[in-house]
């Protein structure tokens, strides 16, 4: 059985929107933390030019396949397990683009600094970084909606929560990242567009 997240019945038409313009000139694309698996379907299925490469923990990796069998789409490709605090990514090739969608706040600062670092590594000079979520601005929330998710995801894992928009800034461009664009969502989200300058 596919897992359903609801959230991302809400928003996969805005986010599938927001990326259009910077995946309109690549080709491969390496999401990390996929999650249910339900953006890769639909932003695949929308954008055929793509070649989506789907990745997150092991266990994720069932309810992933479940999707990306079902949607039977060419350009969707396997998913692979990825731990972003893993010294190797166990990836060989490298993207024109990456995506992650709602997995800063879900995890601490050493991870997510991981995940700057290893998609630097994976990205030719010149590409996308397209990371979607909520983020605090000037070290505030910017809704009820968004205390009230980070107070809980602390309680899945005390050292997550939601993380300002200028320290995410300020971290990318130590990696060879430039925030490029940021598009306003739904429901107090962002769509930061990176684009890697190394």
């Amino acid at each position: 059985m596919k897992p359903v997240a609801e959230a991302c019945l809400r928003n996969q038409a805005p986010i599938a929107e927001a990326v259009r313009e910077p995946f309109a000139d690549v080709t491969t694309v390496l999401e990390v933390g996929a999650g249910t698996g339900q953006h890769a379907v639909y932003i695949a299925e929308r954008m055929p030019h793509l070649q989506w490469l789907p990745t997150d923990l092991a266990e994720a990796l069932p309810g992933i396949f479940a999707w990306v069998e079902e949607s039977g789409l060419d350009n969707l490709l396997p998913p692979k397990a990825l731990d972003v605090t893993a010294g190797d990514w166990g990836l060989t090739e490298t993207f024109d683009a990456a995506y992650t969608s709602n997995t800063l706040h879900f995890i601490g600062w050493t991870p997510v600094e991981a995940l700057f670092a290893g998609v630097a590594k994976r990205l030719r000079a010149g590409s996308p970084f397209c990371v979607y979520g909520p983020f605090n601005e000037n070290g505030a929330f910017t809704s009820p909606g968004n205390q009230g998710l980070d107070e809980w995801v602390k309680t899945r894992d005390p050292d997550a929560g939601l993380k300002d928009l200028a320290d995410i800034e300020a971290l990318a461009v130590g990696y060879g990242f430039k925030l490029e664009n940021l598009k306003r969502l739904p429901a107090n989200n962002l769509l930061l567009v990176f684009r890697f300058d190394k």
